[in-house]
């Protein structure tokens, strides 16, 4: 069997599954409570859903048995702080946080596709660019990859320009133990900018929805890799892709936050979310060879999760409020 009948096979049956899904559990439910309205984003919702599942399958499989054979620093198995980390990755990659912003959403991005299209805006349709190779899908998906690197890639650096964004950026970086689970601890206001910022680019870009998910599931397990306790070096890859130990500098005690040598005062590296071209261009670029202990210096957080929001909020208002 030839790799392309394994693709069509593995497509069938994942096709199959939500079908199946979204048939036996989720329309009937849909039925129950008078929401058949829903039907079209509840489905889109299923493929949310599997493919976090698919994520959390491969980050318990493939990224922590990766760490346990080649770990960038010796750790805990399962550290009391990660024990949180847990929590956000299943809250965000199973579908949950991305089916509440929208349905909150939903209604606004509506009424900003229809103001684009009465000022006659044409959305960036790579497919168009180049007829006979940005058409092809795999094309066009690697080039909206790219695009929306860029737009993650400020917006990252943005939340370490402001002292009241990097309040609430500043519990992504707490992790002092830094596994394959850390990606998604963030504050549930930054996650949402965020979210706002990506699918709107992505809908000025004319990016579809099923295109959409599966460019935001590629991403998240990408950066669960970045982040995971792993030592690897790519070699001249390390320019094409962001690896575990280029981005554990940008959570380095001293690099990842603070300007060199200026302890407190905002600034970093390595900003980049998938590929380092980025960073490299704006010269904020450190490819390390030492392992680097992460964290925020002079800051700690609680482990209880609420606790930890309710903080990142407190700490934002006082940074806004007049000195």
């Amino acid at each position: 069997m030839d790799l392309s009948s394994i693709i069509t096979a593995l497509s069938g049956a994942y096709g199959s599954l939500q079908e199946w899904i979204f048939s036996t559990i989720v329309a009937p439910l849909l039925y129950q409570f008078d929401l058949m309205s829903w039907a079209e984003d509840a489905f889109d919702g299923v493929d949310w859903f599997l493919f976090g599942c698919i994520q959390i399958l491969l980050i318990l499989t493939v990224l922590r048995t990766w760490e346990r054979f080649n770990p960038a620093e010796k750790q805990e198995r399962f550290a009391p702080s990660t024990k949180a980390d847990v929590f956000y990755t299943l809250f965000h990659r199973l579908g949950i946080f991305h089916g509440l912003i929208f349905i909150a959403l939903s209604g606004f991005f509506f009424e900003i596709d229809s103001i684009l299209h009465d000022f006659r805006f044409d959305r960036f349709n790579v497919e168009s660019w180049w007829p006979g190779v940005t058409s092809i899908p795999a094309v066009s998906f690697l080039v909206y990859l790219v695009l929306l690197d860029f737009v993650d890639y400020l917006y990252h650096r943005a939340s370490h320009a402001f002292n009241w964004w990097w309040q609430l950026h500043a519990l992504h970086h707490s992790q002092t133990v830094m596994t394959a689970w850390s990606d998604n601890r963030n504050h549930m206001l930054d996650d949402i900018m965020r979210a706002v910022v990506m699918s709107f680019f992505a809908l000025l870009f004319g990016v579809s929805p099923g295109q959409f998910i599966a460019l935001v599931a590629l991403s998240q397990f990408i950066q669960s890799w970045q982040h995971a306790n792993i030592k690897v070096d790519l070699g001249l890859a390390r320019f094409l892709l962001i690896s575990p130990m280029y981005h554990r500098m940008h959570h380095a005690v001293g690099y990842g936050h603070e300007a060199i040598g200026k302890p407190g005062v905002l600034g970093g590296c390595n900003f980049g979310v998938l590929f380092p071209w980025w960073a490299m261009i704006f010269k904020t670029a450190i490819f390390p060879k030492a392992v680097y202990p992460t964290g925020v210096r002079n800051f700690t957080v609680s482990q209880n999760i609420i606790t930890q929001q309710w903080q990142g909020l407190v700490h934002a208002c006082k940074e806004l409020m007049p000195k």
